[in-house]
């Protein structure tokens, strides 16, 4: 089941079910079964037929499409010119036969002239064209990438590639006016708006790779299409590399366009204990020393159960939640205790990095039972789309940033430790192939502790030429295997030997989970030069980070730092409603923490706000830098959408200018502004 959220139930019931009665959308068929309305094929360079007789999206004939060298199904009305004003939709479905991920460019043409065109891909519900299934396509020529107002005679489908592609199929192509739902026209919800044609899809139960999940599509910073796929973890059996059966509950693909508007897909690895099971479960290993079985099961090997907690117009949060097995007990006998967990993802319009946020829930376990760290999220992706070529870098960021300067990777490569850190991250990347993923902390270093494992602090502020060979019994150049603060690709590489596997893990001190308070990374208890300075580990823990993939010539991890960093330096005042000083300590929790600076929500990355009235005026103050396209959460709202925003007294459209979700359950509007704020003054005004 596919959705554009979020709607009315009225329109939920139009979209999804295609229930006519409230909705219009004006068909002008070009396609079904021959061609319509004077449509006429000037299709050129072969491989096009308009009667194939299966795959069907209905009817008996669609059409079938082998590219090759730029050819194209071209779709021609030459009796007279069309117009945007009165057709601004094209739509039709298409199969990507047993292949799928074909690419194919629409141009749009008037008179034989090329007005607009774009990647098709922008428009396909899933972000590509997909193999054995028939995928919506939805094209508004009025807004971005496309953004063409006025005539048109021809519409063609051009495959995107000098060389040969799969054959395609295309079925049920018409042209369509803008939905006019009855209900408003009749002042009946007048107030509630119609759905966001850039709004999130969120496709419900879908087969990806084996296992069955929900898909979630959403335009991001630069309006263009992200795909993630999570999959359920309520009992299903998925493949797996013959260590751990797979039960799912992680990130199994993602996709993301390229500078050249191809998209590339990250999908799993498949092999090794992590083969197949993605990116974003639990892991866990103890200091504990009596064991019963593994000390660190990876989490995707345990079934639990998942929760579509928020389904939002440009936002949502989806859950999994888990009894993680922890097996190690610090006297014998071993007893294995289950340990409640909680994953939120949450997808934002307007944002390219999905939040991930994690609480582990021990207040059934006695304190300093527990003496466990946490490595979550964890796990693996293809980041490049392929998965061959060796990693050529790694970074982290505890107190100070670590980088590894020669490529590809191995034990020996050089590394530098020396510039000063705030927001702790990990990150790997490819050069040639142009790709990075990373992972990186809501909070700074101080508000929430990361990083761990024994004394690494020695090599703090030095490069691998002033340490030198510094793991006790090895003489390669980079910190010992088992310091690294983060685990990552540590326990693949050799001296000599590098590796293309792309695990990536998150890091904390023993004691992270379970006991009353803990020591910090860096401390003088881990022979560090921070004073002994301690945080709690029980009786819950919690923490939010983003996860990033991307272009490594963009730097994203860095750009996601320097995001946090910016909203250290935040100050809000509301001349109507206020500001949230306060809020849950993490995701699945009641009891409650103070937001540090005042009006920043870390479990979910947002700025938070209390309207009076459903009204706010408000404004945020940034000391350095530029807060990019913040998201607000604005609690104490009900009712409707607000009648009018306004930023510095300028009024924002809709779905253009700011992207809002209503979450009645929670009486919180959710807005992504489509605007960056820096300098003293940003003067937000919501109005019912």
């Amino acid at each position: 089941m596919k959705r554009f959220c979020k709607l009315s139930r009225y329109s939920i019931a139009i979209a999804l079910f295609g229930i006519s009665a409230h909705a219009q959308a004006t068909d002008f068929s070009i396609y079904t079964d021959t061609l319509q309305n004077s449509f006429e094929d000037y299709s050129y360079g072969g491989g096009s037929n308009f009667t194939a007789t299966t795959p069907l999206h209905s009817g008996t004939n669609s059409i079938a499409f082998t590219g090759n060298n730029f050819n194209a199904v071209s779709f021609d009305h030459e009796t007279q010119a069309l117009n945007t004003a009165q057709y601004p939709l094209l739509h039709f479905w298409v199969h990507g036969g047993s292949s799928g991920g074909q690419h194919v460019r629409l141009d749009l043409q008037l008179n034989n002239s090329l007005v607009a065109n774009a990647v098709l891909d922008s428009y396909v519900s899933g972000g590509a064209i997909g193999a054995n299934a028939w995928r919506e396509v939805t094209v508004n020529f009025t807004q971005p990438p496309l953004s063409y107002s006025g005539g048109f005679d021809r519409i063609d489908l051009q495959s995107d590639v000098s060389g040969a592609q799969p054959v395609l199929y295309l079925d049920d192509v018409a042209l369509q006016t803008a939905v006019v739902d009855h209900i408003f026209s009749n002042n009946f919800e007048s107030t509630v708006i119609a759905p966001a044609s850039n709004g999130m899809l969120i496709e419900h139960d879908v087969t990806v790779a084996a296992m069955v999940s929900d898909r979630f599509t959403w335009r991001d910073s630069g309006n263009k299409p992200r795909v993630a796929v999570l999959a359920h973890n309520d009992g299903q059996s998925g493949p797996n590399a013959g260590t751990y059966q797979n039960r799912g509950g992680a990130l199994r693909e993602f996709r993301y366009q390229l500078p050249d508007n191809s998209t590339r897909i990250a999908d799993v690895t498949t092999y090794g204990n992590g083969g197949y099971g993605g990116f974003g479960y639990v892991v866990s290993h103890s200091k504990n020393q009596f064991c019963n079985g593994d000390d660190s099961p990876l989490g995707y090997s345990i079934p639990g159960a998942f929760q579509r907690v928020f389904e939002g117009r440009h936002h949502a949060i989806f859950r999994f939640t888990q009894n993680y097995t922890h097996n190690c007990s610090p006297a014998g006998p071993a007893q294995t205790i289950l340990v409640p967990v909680t994953i939120d993802w949450v997808f934002s319009t307007g944002h390219d990095h999905p939040l991930w946020a994690i609480t582990h829930d021990m207040s059934a376990v006695a304190a300093n039972y527990l003496e466990d760290d946490s490595r979550a999220p964890y796990g693996e992706l293809n980041i490049d789309g392929d998965g061959s070529t060796d990693i050529d870098g790694v970074a982290w960021g505890d107190r100070y940033k670590f980088t590894s300067t020669t490529a590809p990777v191995t034990l020996n490569s050089a590394w530098t430790w020396n510039t000063p850190n705030t927001v702790p991250y990990v990150k790997l990347w490819l050069v040639t192939n142009n790709a990075t993923m990373g992972v990186v902390q809501s909070q700074n270093i101080v508000q929430q502790d990361a990083g761990g494992y024994f004394n690494v602090t020695a090599m703090w502020n030095k490069t691998s030429v002033t340490v030198g060979a510094n793991c006790q019994g090895a003489t390669y150049k980079m910190p010992c295997i088992d310091y690294w603060p983060y685990q990552s690709i540590n326990f693949n590489l050799g001296p000599s030997t590098s590796n293309n596997n792309s695990r990536l893990a998150w890091g904390t001190e023993y004691g992270f989970l379970g006991q009353s308070s803990y020591h910090i990374h860096g401390s003088t208890y881990w022979g560090g030069p921070l004073p002994d300075a301690t945080q709690p580990g029980w009786p819950k823990k919690s923490y939010s980070t983003y996860v990033v993939l991307g272009t490594h010539s963009s730097a994203p991890v860095e750009a996601q730092v320097a995001q946090v960093e910016t909203v250290q330096g935040i100050s809000m005042t509301a001349a109507i409603g206020t500001v949230v000083s306060s809020g849950p300590a993490g995701v699945n929790r009641s009891d409650t923490v103070a937001y540090a600076p005042a009006g920043y929500n870390a479990v979910r990355g947002a700025l938070a706000l209390a309207a009076v009235g459903n009204q706010l005026d408000a404004n945020i103050a940034v000391a350095t830098g530029t807060l990019k396209k913040p998201l607000l959460i604005v609690s104490n709202y009900s009712g409707a959408y607000p009648t009018t925003v306004r930023l510095n007294g300028t009024v924002l459209v809709i779905d253009q200018d700011y992207f809002p979700s209503m979450r009645s359950d929670a009486q919180e509007l959710w807005i992504t502004l489509n605007s960056d704020f820096s300098g003293a003054s940003n003067h937000l005004e919501i109005l019912p």
